[in-house]
């Protein structure tokens, strides 16, 4: 996909290759974390059971969470051009940390920015259906430069697990549906408006009290007509396997199409249009790095943070589909490859490596400058006890005794790696020592052990460090010991940074309308950016 006729057709291949139905089930798509499992905490799901693909509610959610893509699972060794799986973006072949890195939400946040994302109404009446595809159809202002037959023939869709389920649940179109077997084979048409009921009974997928296929997909007759699955909007077709006595529902969607569900979820709408338009092309990127990654499997990509947050039609704004439009097909490349974009909500002052997060060297993920500024998530501290440390070290079974000090190099200034911090000041590893031994904790794990944010931070024993110096203090007294932890930044530190990227984008020069490309070319080292399609 680069400039030889030979690599095109490789790229071409790439594209081309994803269908709706998959062969087997993916884990959360490459995106398990380092092994020490620290950042998201997402239970190594590989199918989002029992996931309720019901309406979620999209506007009370008012906790700020920055983003989530996070470092893949560890490096495959595949890690040329591509981390592994998705690290703590949601992908990185290499298990980076799963920090769920607090992900921008686009509702209304704790910095007080609400979101505009229209709400699709929860009932299947032919009236709500319309309401619907209006929302859909203003969304979607300016978004159609070609026939939607040849978006679809260039556009490759990206298979979405909804949610595994063993109930029956309703489907309905405002166009008529044609039903498919597992060859791609129409079964029948519904009619436009008609509540579908889809369950599963052994091994087949029943529709309308009929028993079809194992696989089998429901496609709007019109391409641009959403359907409803229980109450929710989704754009593309719904595939449904019947695996092991329940029902996988996957959203086969072409990829803008996907985009305009997700980068709302990602950032928050009211941020400059660089900013919305550099995670456009992260999240796309990132999906055509995953989707390559699971070719084979039964789906590419959940709804969650394991990957990209995903709420369907009724997650998008006007200022994100706009940012989607204007970047359509504009993808990060590295030796002619997608690269695994991964992101995160906060760098706190400066990324890392990924050498330091995975322990592969990843030549797009290094680290760099952050321009972070002033956000709850840059900067942040936690007081607690040596008992509640001692407590929490016991619990992950890496208790010491009585805590004596930490063996921790002092946090400096970034650009300067040491043995037990990244080149960001992120720690790799501190020793605890006391009464009854000594322990040796990586960051990842250290994190996660003390509810942390980011693994850039410092502890300061009896000395507040919001008041004076801030020189950091490892040693204990032994008595009624108050420990304050310092940190900065929110999730793994790699990639691009999201608060950085919108910090980044109110310096832009007036005029420059692809400022959004100087935004990705900081973030990730030595790509280059292609319009695929």
């Amino acid at each position: 996909m680069k400039t030889k006729r030979l690599q095109l057709m490789i790229m071409a291949t790439l594209f081309l290759g994803v269908n709706i139905g998959g062969a087997s089930v993916a884990q959360g798509a490459t995106l398990q974390h380092k092994s020490t499992v620290v950042t998201k905490k997402p239970m190594p799901k590989s199918t989002v059971s029992t996931i309720n693909v019901s309406k979620v509610n999209t506007t009370k959610r008012s906790t700020f969470r920055p983003l989530v893509t996070k470092p893949a699972p560890k490096p495959v060794s595949k890690v040329s051009s591509k981390p592994a799986a998705k690290p703590a973006a949601s992908s990185a072949t290499t298990k980076a940390q799963k920090t769920v890195a607090p992900k921008p939400v686009a509702k209304t946040t704790s910095t007080g920015v609400k979101s505009t994302a229209s709400k699709v109404v929860k009932t299947s009446n032919a009236n709500s259906i319309q309401a619907n595809t209006a929302v859909i159809t203003r969304n979607k202002v300016g978004s159609v430069v070609t026939p939607a037959t040849e978006r679809i023939e260039h556009v490759p869709n990206v298979r979405v697990l909804l949610g595994s389920r063993s109930s029956d649940a309703k489907v309905t179109s405002t166009a008529n549906m044609v039903v498919l077997n597992s060859a791609n084979g129409q079964v029948s048409t519904i009619s436009a408006n008609r509540g579908t009921s889809v369950g599963v009974q052994g091994s087949k997928i029943v529709v309308n009290g009929k028993a079809i296929d194992s696989v089998v997909t429901l496609k709007p007759a019109n391409s641009d007509a959403p359907f409803l699955f229980e109450g929710k909007g989704y754009r593309g077709g719904l595939t449904l396997r019947a695996n092991n006595g329940k029902m996988m529902v996957i959203n086969s969607v072409p990829l803008e199409d996907y985009l305009y569900g997700v980068v709302p979820q990602e950032v928050i709408p009211s941020w400059p249009a660089a900013a919305l338009e550099a995670q456009a092309v992260a999240a796309r990127t990132y999906a055509l790095h995953t989707m390559e990654e699971n070719k084979g499997k039964l789906y590419d990509v959940s709804t969650s943070t394991d990957h990209q947050v995903y709420n369907g039609v009724s997650g998008e704004t006007q200022a994100t589909t706009n940012a989607v439009n204007k970047t359509k097909g504009m993808v990060m490349l590295y030796d002619q490859r997608p690269i695994n974009a991964l992101f995160h909500s906060d760098g706190g002052g400066y990324t890392e490596d990924s050498v330091n997060v995975w322990g592969s060297d990843v030549p797009y993920l290094k680290g760099v400058k952050d321009f972070s500024t002033g956000t709850s998530t840059s900067n942040w501290t936690v007081t607690t006890s040596r008992q509640a440390l001692e407590s929490k070290l016991n619990a992950a079974s890496k208790g010491v005794g009585k805590l004596k000090s930490i063996q921790l190099t002092p946090l400096g200034k970034p650009g300067q790696q040491t043995s037990d911090r990244g080149v960001s000041g992120r720690i790799k590893s501190a020793t605890f020592i006391g009464t009854s031994g000594k322990t040796t904790i990586d960051g990842d794990s250290l994190r996660s052990i003390l509810g942390l944010k980011s693994t850039l931070f410092d502890f300061y024993v009896n000395h507040n460090p919001t008041k004076g110096a801030g020189k950091a203090y490892h040693n204990f007294t032994g008595s009624n010991d108050t420990v304050y932890i310092k940190g900065h930044g929110w999730g793994h530190g790699l990639g691009m940074s999201q608060w950085g990227a919108a910090e980044m984008a109110k310096r832009a020069t007036p005029g420059d309308t692809n400022y959004y490309q100087t935004i990705l070319r900081h973030y990730y080292s030595g790509i280059t950016l292609k319009k695929m399609y």
